[in-house]
């Protein structure tokens, strides 16, 4: 596999890397030499060729396995032109392909429990160049305080396989569909979790209240799920998340840091 003429396309917390010649994908991640997320990416791997197998729309791994070298994972994927007929998918899209998503069977591979803080108490350990001391501390109180009350309270929609990270911009416009992408947290957990990035963003990026309703519209439920006890514990949890990618690069990245 020819890497010289690599070509970024996404950087943040993965990076990925279009090889044309071999109509590839690679995708990188710093996973520190974590078992459990290197686990988690080649479950990636597993569960996206079982669901390309029984027709749903998702990216399909590429003709290499998941490999590890010096605390970076690659995973391979094929790569998908984009339909300039197909118009940049939105809420409605989304909301189809999780209620598709969340009515498949258990996948012939182990599920991890969904971790709703990801990656960010690992991240702290290595932010001590980043953030001062108190700053951590409070993150970790913080965390600490959400991952309590998540072992314990009530979640809308139930449980089962969910994408973990199921925003529209992991829907590729392709061939007349979307597929759906970036798998790296699919896990098992609240099927509440998939519907939170849309409401994240009406809530603190400006996005319009109409891609929630939408959404929820297309995937038959009430609005009003917002105000759950439990979407208000994975809101916070996606806030406080959110801030992992940022500490990871910050140390390479100016921009990333507090002015």
């Amino acid at each position: 596999m020819n890497f010289a003429d690599a070509r970024l396309l996404h950087a943040r917390a993965t990076n990925a890397y279009y090889l044309p010649r071999a109509g590839v994908v690679v995708r990188l991640r710093h996973t520190r030499g974590s078992a459990d997320w290197v686990r988690r990416l080649s479950t990636a791997v597993q569960v996206t060729a079982w669901l390309a197998a029984r027709g749903f729309p998702a990216v399909e791994p590429g003709p290499a396995p998941a490999v590890t070298i010096d605390g970076w994972t690659a995973t391979f994927w094929r790569y998908l032109p984009v339909d300039p007929a197909l118009p940049p998918a939105g809420a409605t899209q989304l909301a189809e392909l999780l209620r598709r998503l969340h009515a498949q069977p258990d996948p012939p591979v182990r599920l991890a429990p969904t971790n709703p803080l990801g990656a960010l108490v690992a991240d702290l350990d290595h932010a001590d160049q980043v953030l001062t001391g108190a700053q951590r501390d409070w993150l970790r109180a913080r965390a600490a305080r959400i991952s309590d009350q998540y072992s314990h309270t009530p979640m809308p929609l139930g449980r089962g396989m969910i994408h973990g990270d199921a925003h529209s911009g992991n829907l590729l416009p392709t061939a007349g569909r979307y597929v759906l992408g970036d798998w790296d947290s699919v896990s098992f957990g609240p099927r509440a979790q998939d519907l939170v990035p849309t409401l994240d963003g009406v809530r603190h990026f400006g996005r319009p209240r109409s891609e929630w309703v939408g959404l929820c519209a297309a995937y038959g439920v009430d609005p009003d799920v917002e105000h759950h006890p439990g979407m208000r514990l994975l809101c916070a949890a996606r806030e406080l998340r959110s801030l992992a990618a940022y500490i990871r690069s910050a140390g390479g990245a100016p921009t990333s840091r507090p002015s």
